[in-house]
Protein backbone atom coordinates (compact mmCIF):
# COMPACT_ATOMS: atom_id res chain seq x y z
CA UNK A 1 0.00 0.00 0.00
CA UNK A 2 1.59 2.90 -1.05
CA UNK A 3 1.68 5.90 1.91
CA UNK A 4 1.03 9.28 0.56
CA UNK A 5 2.21 12.03 3.47
CA UNK A 6 1.75 15.73 2.36
CA UNK A 7 2.89 18.66 4.36
CA UNK A 8 0.52 21.32 4.72
CA UNK A 9 0.36 24.87 6.51
CA UNK A 10 -2.90 25.80 8.24
CA UNK A 11 -4.48 28.54 6.01
CA UNK A 12 -5.64 32.25 7.73
CA UNK A 13 -8.92 32.47 5.87
CA UNK A 14 -11.83 30.23 8.16
CA UNK A 15 -14.11 30.70 5.36
CA UNK A 16 -12.62 30.64 1.40
CA UNK A 17 -13.90 33.80 -0.43
CA UNK A 18 -14.01 32.49 -3.01
CA UNK A 19 -15.29 28.97 -4.33
CA UNK A 20 -13.95 27.54 -7.74
CA UNK A 21 -15.86 24.61 -9.58
CA UNK A 22 -13.76 22.32 -11.64
CA UNK A 23 -15.39 20.46 -14.55
CA UNK A 24 -14.93 17.72 -16.67
CA UNK A 25 -16.48 18.55 -20.15
CA UNK A 26 -14.95 20.75 -21.20
CA UNK A 27 -12.21 20.61 -18.79
CA UNK A 28 -12.20 24.15 -17.51
CA UNK A 29 -12.09 26.09 -14.05
CA UNK A 30 -15.04 28.02 -13.35
CA UNK A 31 -15.16 30.97 -12.82
CA UNK A 32 -12.23 31.89 -14.68
CA UNK A 33 -10.17 34.54 -14.23
CA UNK A 34 -10.54 34.89 -10.76
CA UNK A 35 -10.29 37.93 -8.42
CA UNK A 36 -9.94 38.32 -4.56
CA UNK A 37 -7.77 40.69 -2.26
CA UNK A 38 -4.51 39.18 -0.40
CA UNK A 39 -5.38 37.48 2.64
CA UNK A 40 -8.53 36.06 1.35
CA UNK A 41 -8.62 31.71 0.03
CA UNK A 42 -9.53 30.47 -2.73
CA UNK A 43 -11.35 26.49 -2.65
CA UNK A 44 -11.24 24.44 -5.75
CA UNK A 45 -13.56 21.62 -5.82
CA UNK A 46 -13.60 18.79 -8.51
CA UNK A 47 -16.66 18.54 -9.28
CA UNK A 48 -16.25 16.42 -12.64
CA UNK A 49 -15.74 12.67 -12.52
CA UNK A 50 -12.10 12.18 -13.46
CA UNK A 51 -9.22 13.45 -11.11
CA UNK A 52 -7.79 16.94 -11.45
CA UNK A 53 -5.02 18.91 -9.82
CA UNK A 54 -4.83 22.55 -9.04
CA UNK A 55 -0.98 23.83 -9.87
CA UNK A 56 1.86 26.20 -9.85
CA UNK A 57 4.54 24.02 -10.43
CA UNK A 58 6.39 24.84 -13.16
CA UNK A 59 8.58 22.07 -13.12
CA UNK A 60 5.43 20.00 -13.94
CA UNK A 61 4.11 22.22 -16.86
CA UNK A 62 4.55 21.53 -20.45
CA UNK A 63 4.73 24.88 -20.82
CA UNK A 64 6.60 27.43 -17.99
CA UNK A 65 4.32 30.36 -19.53
CA UNK A 66 1.20 28.36 -18.28
CA UNK A 67 2.28 28.94 -14.52
CA UNK A 68 3.54 32.26 -12.89
CA UNK A 69 3.03 33.44 -9.64
CA UNK A 70 4.28 37.46 -8.49
CA UNK A 71 7.77 38.00 -6.80
CA UNK A 72 7.84 36.49 -3.45
CA UNK A 73 4.79 34.24 -3.24
CA UNK A 74 4.64 30.59 -2.68
CA UNK A 75 3.78 28.31 -5.63
CA UNK A 76 1.09 25.81 -4.74
CA UNK A 77 -0.23 22.09 -5.98
CA UNK A 78 -3.35 20.50 -4.95
CA UNK A 79 -1.78 16.79 -5.64
CA UNK A 80 -4.38 14.45 -7.43
CA UNK A 81 -7.49 15.83 -6.52
CA UNK A 82 -10.88 13.17 -6.91
CA UNK A 83 -14.02 13.82 -7.16
CA UNK A 84 -15.63 15.67 -4.51
CA UNK A 85 -12.55 16.39 -3.05
CA UNK A 86 -11.13 20.00 -2.77
CA UNK A 87 -8.29 22.41 -2.31
CA UNK A 88 -8.24 25.88 -0.42
CA UNK A 89 -4.98 28.12 -0.67
CA UNK A 90 -4.83 31.54 1.04
CA UNK A 91 -3.26 34.27 -1.27
CA UNK A 92 -1.17 36.43 0.93
CA UNK A 93 0.87 38.59 -1.91
CA UNK A 94 -1.01 40.58 -4.69
CA UNK A 95 -0.26 39.96 -8.41
CA UNK A 96 -1.69 37.02 -10.78
CA UNK A 97 -1.31 33.84 -10.87
CA UNK A 98 -0.98 31.01 -13.18
CA UNK A 99 -2.35 27.92 -12.65
CA UNK A 100 -2.92 24.42 -14.86
CA UNK A 101 -4.42 20.83 -14.18
CA UNK A 102 -1.82 18.47 -14.86
CA UNK A 103 -3.87 15.83 -15.39
CA UNK A 104 -5.39 17.67 -19.23
CA UNK A 105 -2.55 19.73 -20.08
CA UNK A 106 -3.06 18.29 -23.42
CA UNK A 107 -7.35 20.42 -23.39
CA UNK A 108 -5.27 23.33 -22.67
CA UNK A 109 -6.92 23.15 -18.81
CA UNK A 110 -5.52 26.55 -17.51
CA UNK A 111 -7.10 29.12 -14.97
CA UNK A 112 -5.39 32.78 -13.40
CA UNK A 113 -6.25 34.29 -10.25
CA UNK A 114 -5.53 38.36 -10.07
CA UNK A 115 -4.95 38.85 -6.26
CA UNK A 116 -5.75 42.42 -5.71
CA UNK A 117 -3.84 44.49 -2.23
CA UNK A 118 -5.51 43.62 1.18
CA UNK A 119 -5.16 44.55 4.47
CA UNK A 120 -2.20 42.41 5.77
CA UNK A 121 -0.85 41.93 2.14
CA UNK A 122 2.69 41.35 1.20
CA UNK A 123 3.24 38.92 3.46
CA UNK A 124 5.65 35.94 2.31
CA UNK A 125 3.96 33.18 0.22
CA UNK A 126 0.58 31.72 0.89
CA UNK A 127 -1.11 28.89 2.90
CA UNK A 128 -2.58 25.99 1.49
CA UNK A 129 -4.73 23.19 2.70
CA UNK A 130 -6.76 20.06 0.87
CA UNK A 131 -10.06 19.40 2.14
CA UNK A 132 -12.45 16.20 1.72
Amino acid sequence: MLALILSVRSSRAETPALSISIVDMPAVFSPNPAQIKAGQAIKWTNDGDTVHTVTTDASQAPDPNWVSVPSGASSFDSGYLKSGESFVFTFTVPGVYKYFCLTHEEEGMRGEVHVLPGPGSGDAGGAARPQN
